[in-house]
């Protein structure tokens, strides 16, 4: 066995000795096999979920089935459906149900110096995100919908799981996933929007609306919105199961029908079209049902264009639209309920070219009156033949360490930090315990499974940059080292020194094997 952990030795082993992952305090050219526990590990708390690394591509279509009335159908089995890619039909090889439960699952409490990225139960439903555009929405309307928002969650609704973002010049996290409507509600309540960025100028900053009532918006603003929406789709694809995304915005500001611009005696024109499908196509990819909620309400404006695009997205992805109602709060109560309870049909394509070309998905149901809303198809994407692009993998990892990211769970972890004080300055010290299954493994001609990771602390004070410390770890192991390896978990270190004062430590991990990330946020004082 060959483990490089970056300082590791002994240093690390003394931190979580009691892990005893693959690293003991011996020298890391050893040949020897694991160490075995000799007491119980004060990290690992709960028991990692495994995560699936397959040679062949599992398909995932979450379906809403509902009645002439909109009420969900609770009795369906899984012969009742038929599943058709390109118009083949397709054995289903797993069927379920998922209901909301009012039981709460319980989590085991961590240790005040431990912090972890486990996403969070979700009882056997699914998980909700309220994205509150500013950028894309008239300050007034703005306003009202941030005002039906905190009605909605004054009145204590039970909810499960929801997160709160907010999009005005970039996404920002206002609260990560919590079901106490108390807590989403004070979040709002304080925030203030920075206001358009992307106004060019005084003519464009009196009105947002042309006389069509469609967006005068920039390059600049598409690409905010592109961006965001892409970096969410990304995030949210490391939780389990079906994810609602209640985006309440008076529209996309892209047109679906291509415009003609006319300049200097030259004819071009802009198509759009492309750019929601493939938002719609990173949305369907990580199991997320888009929820568009007029925040314009009932208005004398003609806005179809823009209305026409979150149809648009809304109904490739398996979601709803909810326009020309001033009743805000109804749609976002309406929506969370109409996510909440589906079916789940997976199968794996009788068609086994990955030929990255779109595949059209139809389910039929056998069911007078019976509506279903699901993903309409997916990229023909196999295991091995993704596109990498370096430098948006570099920025994506960036975005996952800002404090007002989401929690990335793509790789799971957990974080011992441990300080050492000194004159001056004060050494913290992060010991990471990677959860194995959520790493890929490559077998090597030599025999060996080989991985490698990065991992990074950023400590951010009350004001400046973030002091940053980053570095990598590598393991290639020998079959009955990995399989041991399997049942604990692969440990990383990062140290940094700081001053006196309070700081977020923004902690990250990620593959560099398949580029997925985890990340997670510690507060710590340091004296």
């Amino acid at each position: 066995m060959r483990l490089q952990c970056a300082s590791l030795f002994p240093r690390l082993a003394a931190l979580i000795i009691s892990t005893a992952a693959v690293c003991s305090g011996q020298d890391s050219t050893s040949q020897e096999r694991v160490p075995q526990k000799s007491q119980p590990d004060p990290l690992v708390v709960t028991q990692p979920q495994p995560m699936l690394r397959s040679t062949t591509r599992l398909v995932i279509v979450d379906v809403v089935a509902t009645d002439k009335e909109g009420n969900f159908i609770p009795d369906l089995r899984q012969e009742d459906f038929v599943v058709i890619e390109d118009g083949k039909p397709q054995k289903v090889s797993d069927f379920s149900v998922h209901r909301p439960t009012s039981s709460a699952q319980a989590t085991a409490a961590l240790p005040h110096n431990v912090v972890g990225n486990n996403p969070p139960a979700n009882g056997n439903s699914c998980l909700n995100v309220i994205l509150l555009d500013a950028i894309n929405t008239d300050f007034s309307n703005h306003a009202y919908a941030q005002d039906m928002l905190i009605k909605y969650l004054d009145a204590g609704p039970a909810i499960q799981p929801t997160a709160v973002f907010a999009l005005d010049g970039k996404l920002r996290m206002l609260h990560d996933f919590t079901t106490d409507p108390k807590a989403l509600r004070d979040v709002l309540a304080h925030f203030v929007p920075q206001g358009p960025t992307h106004i060019p100028d005084v003519y464009s900053a009196a009105s947002p609306f042309t006389r069509r009532g469609s967006f005068q918006v920039t390059g600049h603003g598409r690409q905010v919105t592109f961006q965001s929406f892409n970096y969410l789709a990304k995030a949210l694809a490391g939780y389990p199961g079906r994810k609602n995304l209640l985006w309440v915005s008076e529209g996309f500001p892209l047109n679906l029908f291509p415009d003609a611009l006319m300049g200097e005696q030259i004819v071009t024109t802009e198509d759009y079209s492309p750019l929601v499908e493939k938002i719609a196509d990173n949305l369907m990819d990580a199991q997320v049902a888009l929820y568009p909620i007029d925040a314009a309400g009932v208005g004398k404006d003609d806005r179809f264009s823009a209305r026409t695009a979150m149809e648009s997205m809304a109904e490739r992805t398996g979601g709803k639209t909810f326009y020309n109602r001033n009743d805000i709060d109804t749609g976002v109560r309406t929506s969370m309920n109409d996510g909440a309870s589906y079916y789940t049909l997976e199968y794996y394509p009788a068609n086994k070219e990955w030929n990255r070309k779109f595949r059209n998905i139809e389910v039929k149901l056998d069911r007078p009156g019976a509506k279903l809303r699901y993903r309409q198809g997916y990229y023909a994407l196999g295991p091995n033949n993704a596109t990498v692009d370096d430098a948006a993998v570099s920025t994506d990892f960036s975005r996952a360490m800002d404090l007002d990211a989401p929690s990335a769970t793509g790789v799971r972890f957990l974080a011992q930090v441990q300080t050492l004080e000194g004159k001056g300055t004060s050494k913290i010290t992060v010991a990471f315990a990677i959860d194995p299954h959520t790493i890929q493994f490559q077998l090597g001609n030599d025999d060996l499974e080989h991985a490698a990771v990065n991992c990074v602390v950023w400590a951010y004070p009350g004001k400046g940059d973030p002091i940053r410390s980053e570095g990598g770890s590598t393991a290639a192991l020998k079959k009955d080292v990995y399989l041991e390896l399997l049942k604990s978990r692969l440990p990383c270190q990062r140290s940094v020194e700081l001053k006196p004062g309070h700081y977020k430590l923004r902690l990250g991990v990620m593959d560099r094997t398949s580029n997925l990330m985890g990340s997670t946020t510690f507060e710590i004082a340091v004296p």
